[in-house]
């Protein structure tokens, strides 16, 4: 099963042109499905040979030019193909596969509303999973789809699709789509509508969350039409494709996917339960990427997967602005204190890439490019470049870009042209400093020449270096802003004017809008911040400190002890008390947990209690503590509503935390079957899932152990649930004699997954609470293979590497038991 090479690529591109997909289903069928497919192409050399993408179950047949293939024109799913014509059509009948891995036509079997639901994934080179192509981003076509599914199911996708008899629909996408981006929905779904400056809405989801959908849909399509309007106003290219449809889908692997016209979402975004307002930012924000995908990936695509940038960097940075202004949801705080650190993590690991031109060679290859460095880095580049040439032109080179590429591909150069063109200058230098090169430079403060002077140094992590303009804030002992500096700082110090009375704290790139390590002039760090981007970026200081072995855990624990219950905004108190449970639990060793987790579920029980009840911040705190508390007395009570803080607002989820933490402590295992009875859903199975991994007993584990290692029936998400839960933090002693077998086991899982859900799994199931220098030799022998399969081997460099981290901050100043 050879992945698509770049060189391949190239070539077929300069060969041939697709001119139309018209492609008939049959779904009735809930075991398998038909597929046939035509395609009409021109050939630019009369003669010559290519091949289509094929990755169906069985070839019924097919024809080129009316004339049958050989039977063994299909190997290594390619369609071997001779002879060309300036003018061909292939006909391509086969019998598919439903995925059940949340690619190609996923089909998912609700247990609460007992209805089968499907939706197609096509990204990345899962398109040939349910129907054949040309399978590469520079091949676009105009689409249309014949769909037969059953007499009560609906019919979704990048066109408006109409029903032409009962079961039978016919949808057409008159402007070319990549094959990545074409969708299917298909189920009978619960649906909310609206229309908004002449395109219609649709909100998709399963009948079983329809409560959800509904109490939802009114935020959704307000967030969805005042993004409209913002990007209206930016673009002089109107969104083309006609409806605008939003498919809540289960089982989605990825946050959400860009399709034209239709796009997919996880349904966890729907909010079961209580839902908070950063939740609903989270979402907002997330819409406002993918309608940036509209014109950055769908109208222009790149033409290959080395320049994801141009996809990825763009929706996540005016998805961001574009929410922040537009909505009533400011999700730059939570750039700041979730993606950026996201981000920040890839970009100091092993497998750490440009941001432009990261050498996918391959299709697959450019699946590991899926990382914080194509999202948050590229993002915070962009602000850069946008400080640097300013907004106007920013926004002139993009509408020139878009219409001279309109509905076609483009790459990187293209775009710097109509930047260079609309009058931004220096481009050249900025693109090779910031976008061609990996790593973060290091900005801090340091003491100058004379008593209480200061200057501002930066350490480069690459070559051609890098400028940075930031702003340095003086704060005084109570957190007062005392002054502001607006700098260009490059390579080696820069001073600051003046003196500095002592206990002031100086704070590089205190708005947060660079890409660096930053360092404070002290941690000795005053309350009462005003600025919520300088808190920001003080959190984000720490957690960069302590993995980079600069910052004792204890003392990373004890800053957030003091700066968290005055802390006001929620996504930084959110991101502060996670990251205070990781160091008491993952980060700690195993004989210094217990007294710090205790020290975290007291912040958090304090920070609940101090709450006004029924807030967002009670839920959020309460939600921290049930993964926290060793109170078995108080989450029995919380479970049972017996004894519940003021208002607090128990739902499924919540209750899953408890019955979880619960049998986590040695509680009875029954707990889960019971919860499971008021919550028989997919999700309420996921969770089942986790909390039966958690089950402090031999047998437990084992089972845990083979759900990851071994093939199963389970769906992708209760794998990753139990791939989170099996090295419990508590359960060192109980998990560490599975480690030989997880290790000689992990790489052998490539025979029987692929693409995201054999990543995550070995991203997820990788034993960092158990850092040590047995699991590290263990790990750094498995890597030692060369027949490791490439993306199992990327996620286990990266686990190395995160306990090499762990390890030197525990060294720093923890009392590590002997091993």
């Amino acid at each position: 099963m050879p992945s698509l090479l770049h060189t391949e690529a190239i070539a077929r591109a300069s060969l041939i042109t697709v001119t139309s997909m018209e492609v008939s289903l049959d779904l009735t069928d809930h075991d398998r499905f038909t597929s046939h497919t035509r395609i009409r192409f021109d050939a630019a050399r009369v003669g010559a040979q290519t091949f289509a993408d094929f990755k169906g179950r069985e070839l019924v047949g097919a024809t080129l030019n009316g004339d049958a293939l050989a039977p063994d024109c299909w190997a290594d799913e390619r369609i071997a193909l001779s002879d060309l014509r300036a003018h061909n059509e292939l006909v391509v009948d086969g019998v598919m596969e439903y995925g059940h891995d949340g690619e190609g036509l996923h089909q998912h079997d609700d247990p609460a509303d007992g209805c089968t639901y499907l939706y197609a994934m096509s990204f990345l080179d899962a398109a040939p999973r349910w129907f054949a192509c040309f399978d590469q981003p520079d091949l676009k076509s105009p689409y249309r789809f014949d769909v037969r599914v059953p007499g009560d199911w609906t019919v979704w996708g990048n066109g408006r699709a109409t029903q032409v008899e009962p079961g039978r629909w016919t949808l057409e996408q008159r402007c070319p789509l990549s094959t990545y981006y074409v969708t299917l929905a298909a189920g009978p779904w619960a649906i909310a509508e609206g229309e908004h400056d002449g395109i219609r809405y649709a909100v998709l989801a399963r009948r079983s969350l329809a409560q959800e959908l509904h109490r939802e849909a009114d935020d959704i399509l307000e967030v969805t039409a005042q993004c409209f309007d913002a990007y209206h106003t930016m673009f002089t290219q109107r969104y083309p494709y006609g409806d605008y449809v939003q498919a809540f889908v289960p089982d989605f692997n990825a946050g959400a996917m860009e399709n034209p016209g239709c796009i997919t979402l996880r349904d966890q975004m729907l909010l079961k339960g209580t839902p908070t307002r950063r939740q609903r930012a989270d979402r907002a924000s997330v819409i406002a990427h993918e309608m940036a995908h509209q014109w950055f990936g769908d109208l222009v695509t790149m033409r290959w997967w080395d320049d994801l940038w141009l996809n990825e960097s763009f929706a996540e940075y005016l998805g961001h602005r574009v929410c922040s202004h537009a909505t009533q949801y400011d999700v730059w705080t939570a750039f700041g204190v979730v993606r950026k650190v996201w981000g920040a993590v890839a970009d100091q690991g092993p497998n750490t890439h440009p941001v432009a031109g990261n050498g996918a060679d391959d299709a697959l290859g450019a699946l590991s490019s899926f990382d914080g460095i194509s999202y948050a880095k590229g993002a915070s580049v962009l602000r850069q470049l946008v400080v640097a040439m300013g907004d106007d032109v920013f926004l002139r080179g993009l509408n020139a870009y878009f219409a001279q590429h309109r509905f076609a591909n483009a790459a990187s150069h293209e775009l710097f042209q109509a930047w260079t063109d609309a009058g931004a200058v220096g481009l050249d230098g900025l693109a090779q400093a910031w976008l061609q090169t990996c790593g973060m430079d290091l900005i801090r403060m340091v003491p100058g020449p004379a008593p209480q002077t200061w200057q501002v140094e930066v350490t480069p992590a690459s070559t051609p270096v890098r400028t940075h303009a930031i702003e340095v804030a003086e704060l005084a002992a109570d957190g007062s802003l005392v002054r502001t500096d607006h700098l260009v700082v490059g390579p080696g110090v820069t001073p600051l004017d003046g003196v500095v009375p002592a206990g002031h704290v100086l704070v590089p790139g205190a708005h947060d809008q660079t890409w660096a390590r930053l360092r404070p002039s002290s941690w000795a760090l005053p309350t009462g911040v005003a600025a919520t981007s300088t808190r920001a970026v003080l959190l984000e200081a720490l957690t960069d400190a302590v993995r980079g072995g600069e910052l004792a855990i204890g003392d990373a624990l004890a800053l957030l002890q003091a700066g968290l219950p005055g802390e006001p905004d929620d996504d930084i108190a959110t991101a502060a008390l996670q990251f205070a449970g990781h160091l008491a639990q993952m980060w700690s060793d195993p004989g210094l947990r217990a007294g710090r987790r205790a020290q975290v579920a007291q912040l958090a029980q304090a920070m609940m209690d101090a709450a006004r009840p029924g807030s967002d911040r009670q839920l959020l705190c309460a939600r921290a503590l049930a993964q926290l508390s060793d109170d078995t007395g108080m989450l029995g009570s919380w479970l049972d509503g017996s004894a519940l803080p003021l208002d607090l607002r128990v739902d499924d989820a919540l209750r899953w935390a408890l019955v979880r933490r619960l049998v986590t402590l040695g509680q009875d295992p029954s707990l889960i079957d019971g919860q499971l009875g008021r919550d028989d859903t997919a999700s309420g199975h996921e969770h089942a899932a986790a909390a039966r991994a958690c089950v402090p007993t031999p047998q437990a584990k084992r089972e845990a152990l083979d759900a990851i290692l071994q093939p199963s029936e389970r769906r992708a998400y209760e794998i990753y649930e139990i791939a989170q839960a099996l090295w419990t933090p508590e359960q060192t002693d109980l998990c560490a004699p599975l480690l030989d077998e997880y290790f000689a086991g992990i790489g052998a899982t490539a025979s029987f997954r692929q693409g995201w859900a054999l990543a995550r799994v070995a991203q997820m199931s990788f034993p960092r609470t158990l850092a040590c220098p047995r699991t590290l030799a263990l790990a750094r022998g498995v890597l030692a293979d060369p027949e490791l399969n490439d993306r199992v081997r990327r996620e286990l460099a990266e686990g190395v590497d995160m306990l090499e981290r762990i390890l030197a901050a525990q060294a720093l100043g923890d009392v590590v038991r002997p091993r």
